[in-house]
């Protein structure tokens, strides 16, 4: 099977909790990246689902979060892969920061993230 993804994973484990209309899941975030993350848990939503995602980066009474919008593109028995569409400019830095951080190398991350933005203008 071909690899389609073009960004780099990290592994990266913190809890998340995804909400999809009426289901809310929280789970243990896998692998992450600037356009998506796998999250271990044992609830399922289908493929497809527009969802809000909450990445909690430390867990604290004033945690450090991230905040995203995107769509179930996997579904498995044990997670789910959750492709991410919309998120705000605090949330991007802190993303970026961790992967960057965990990946260790900020220029490929940005210049991943630079390709990506241009291929989407492109789309429009």
């Amino acid at each position: 099977m071909q690899e389609k993804r073009s960004f780099s994973r990290v592994g990266f484990r913190v809890s998340a909790l995804v909400q999809s209309e009426d289901v809310v899941l929280k789970g243990e975030v896998r692998d992450l990246s600037l356009h998506g993350l796998y999250l271990e848990t044992d609830q399922q939503i289908p493929i497809g689902a527009p969802v809000e995602v909450t990445i909690y980066l430390t867990d604290t009474e004033d945690p450090v979060v991230i905040n995203v919008s995107g769509s179930v593109a996997r579904s498995m028995p044990g997670g789910i892969g959750c492709i991410f569409e919309k998120m705000d400019v605090e949330s991007f830095a802190h993303l970026r920061s961790v992967i960057s951080y965990q990946g260790g190398d900020e220029s490929k991350v940005m210049a991943e993230f630079a390709a990506f933005a241009a291929a989407k203008s492109h789309h429009v």
